[in-house]
This record gives structure tokens, sequence and C-alpha cells, in this order.
């Protein structure tokens, strides 16, 4: 007797975090679902939105469209730390075969991340995926938030960009974050939109749940050196796939914590500092026009 099984078709669970976030979180969400996502079909993934521990809960207005239609969920007894959150989420919420995590739900989305996560997934087995990631403004927002940029100037700058209706327009007016300013072409520190097939997730695991401070502390640099610096790893990194952070008072972006204070709760855990990863890199692309100024970066040197 012989017995014939079906690959699985490749479902991809975008799980997107968010605090207090009842102004930048509707521009998360609008860029992670369809129309704005690109080349995707809505059946292949969902988009997950949890509420960790928000003063007021976050809801949606009826009269706002989105497909998938994001789930928001809010967690049952939340942690000032988001891990505890996404891990959850993943374990116990999330359908898909693969999974998306966004720590900070601060941070919009290109229009064609999600096609192409799901393209590097169907290309390559238990492939890490992760994009780069950039800060609105002219400058990191650890520096801008200390000359006059703030909530109102991001609003403008935005609604004046032409963003939604042109999604490249918001490459137009973001630089590097400090953790992508490496480029393409070197090692960063973090992806703020990295994905992993449920079975890696099983065997490397989740968010560490020692990074109990408020923002998570170093968690999202830690997951992501344990996933590219894992033996035999295969990182794709989409090359002009990113996020963009809308400043929102941030641990980490406002300067409220300090890499010492950060890197005193990652020794505490592993009894070592923090080291930046080294790893090698699969691109996918194309480099479509709107990335090339990011592209260009770190090639002349």
């Amino acid at each position: 007797m012989s017995f014939f099984f079906r690959k699985r078709r490749t479902f991809l669970s975008v799980i997107i975090c968010i605090h207090d976030m009842a102004r930048e979180a509707p521009r998360t969400i609008l860029s992670a679902c369809c129309p704005y996502q690109k080349n995707v079909s809505p059946e292949d993934y969902e988009v997950i939105v949890v509420d960790n521990g928000s003063a007021h809960p976050f809801t949606l207005r009826d009269s706002e469209e989105f497909s998938p239609k994001p789930r928001i969920i809010r967690v049952p007894n939340p942690q000032p730390s988001p891990v505890f959150a996404l891990n959850w989420a993943a374990t116990h919420v999330a359908r898909g075969t693969h999974i998306l995590f966004a720590i900070d739900g601060a941070r919009i989305f290109s229009d064609q991340l999600i096609a192409n996560m799901l393209r590097a997934h169907s290309m390559c087995t238990d492939a890490f995926v992760y994009t780069l990631g950039c800060h609105l403004g002219s400058s990191v927002q650890m520096i801008s938030t200390t000359q006059g940029y703030n909530e109102e100037v991001e609003d403008k700058l935005i609604a004046d960009s032409g963003w939604p209706s042109t999604p490249s327009a918001i490459y137009n007016i973001s630089v590097f974050a400090g953790s992508s300013c490496n480029g393409f072409w070197k090692p960063i520190l973090e992806s703020n939109a990295f994905s992993v097939s449920r079975r890696l997730l099983d065997a490397i695991g989740g968010y560490h749940t020692g990074f109990i401070s408020p923002g998570g502390g170093l968690a999202n640099l830690e997951i992501f050196a344990r996933y590219v610096q894992r033996p035999g790893a295969k990182n794709v990194c989409l090359l002009s796939d990113m996020t963009f952070h809308q400043v929102h008072g941030g641990v980490a972006t406002s300067g409220k914590a300090q890499f010492p204070t950060l890197d005193e709760e990652y020794r505490s855990i592993f009894k070592r500092g923090y080291l930046q990863p080294f790893f090698d890199a699969i691109y996918l692309g194309p480099i479509r026009s709107e990335a090339v100024k990011f592209a260009r970066i770190g090639l002349a040197e």
C-alpha cells in the first residue's frame, strides 16, 4: 500500500505587537494588509495584532476595510516586555506554517514585503528571511527627536509625501535605522520584520523570556543573532522591502534606555556582553527604484 502526501502550502502568520499605539498602529496595519500589499493574495497570510496591555484597548474603526481582516487580540496577563506576547501569539494564536515577527507595531511595512517573504520561503527551505529597518525623518530618531522632530512633524511629513497612495514615497522621507546603518552588504544587528518556518521556530526557539524590561531590551537583537549564526544558516535578505519606524516615544528610539542599561540585562541573562553577529546572506531582489539610495550605501567602501 502506498500513501501520497501533499505538502501544505506556505501560509504566513504576521504577528504585530503594539502597546499604546493608537496613532501609529493603524498605519502599520494598513501597510500589512491588502490592497496596500501587492502581488499577494489575502488567502496566503493572516495578520494578528497583539495588544500588549495598552491603557485603552486598541480597536480598528468599522469603516476600515482590510484584507485579510486583522485579528486584534489582547494578551492575557500582559508584561512590560513584548517577548511574552509575541511568543504567546506564535504558540496559541498563529495558524501559519511560517511566522513573521514584528516586535514594534510602529513600523510601517513596504508594499511588497509579504509577497517577497512568501517567495523567499518557497525558494529556500528553512530560511530565515529578514528586512532592514529605517526611521522616518531626515536622521535617526534618537537624534531628530532632540531637534524638534515629533508626532506632529511626522504626520505632516507623511501626508506631504503622498503616502500611502504612493507606497514608494515613504522611502524618500526615511534613513537607515542605526541597527541597519551598515546597509545591505554587511551584517546588521536586528530586523523588525523577519520570518521563519514553524519547524525552525520549534527547533531554535522564540524570543528569550529573560528579557523582562519595558520594550524588550536587546531581545530582538538576541533572537536575530541566534538565527543568523545557527549552524548551516540560510539567511535571506530582502533587497527592496523594509520597515519604517514612526516616532512614538519608544524605549530605545527615544533614548529612554541607553545601551549600557540594555547590555546589563543581557549580561544578567547570558553572563557575557552582547556581541555583534557576523553571518552570510542570500539576497532576494530585484532592487526596486525606490530602494536604490539605500542599496548604494556601503558599496564604495
